[in-house]
């Protein structure tokens, strides 16, 4: 299972490397582009992160300028996470190369398989996720 998440990570990899995402922080785009605004605990959450995980993925993100951060009106410890101009871009850019390595992807192994595969996957979450 290592070697195939592996591998299947790699393939979206190669596709993301265009626009120069990994595909854990085109993860993290779509999540707050779906959203629009979200906090570090909420995004652990949907994208069944740890908290080091998430912020490796999120860092360069920040650095580059595509997510910002703002206060929560409800609790001023919160701050909020959302996509800004050049996210949205960068988002927009990026998606239909994940579109695409999806169709690719269903292509080589049938739409079936990918149907089991998705259902294994959800499996996993919902029997390991905290």
């Amino acid at each position: 299972m290592r070697k195939s998440s592996r591998l299947i990570t790699q393939f979206y990899e190669d596709r993301l490397s265009a626009v120069g995402l990994k595909s854990g922080q085109f993860s993290i785009l779509k999540a707050v582009s779906f959203l629009k605004q979200t906090s570090n605990k909420e995004l652990q959450g949907i994208l069944v992160l740890d908290q080091t995980t998430l912020s490796r993925n999120l860092k360069p993100l920040f650095r580059d300028g595509y997510l910002k951060l703002s206060p929560d009106s409800n609790d001023a410890r919160v701050k909020l996470i959302s996509l800004t101009t050049q996210g949205k871009a960068l988002y927009e850019k990026a998606d239909p190369l994940w579109q695409k390595a999806q169709d690719d992807l269903e292509k080589k192994l049938g739409s079936e398989e990918v149907k089991n595969i998705l259902t294994l996957a959800d499996s996993f979450v919902k029997a390991l996720a905290r």
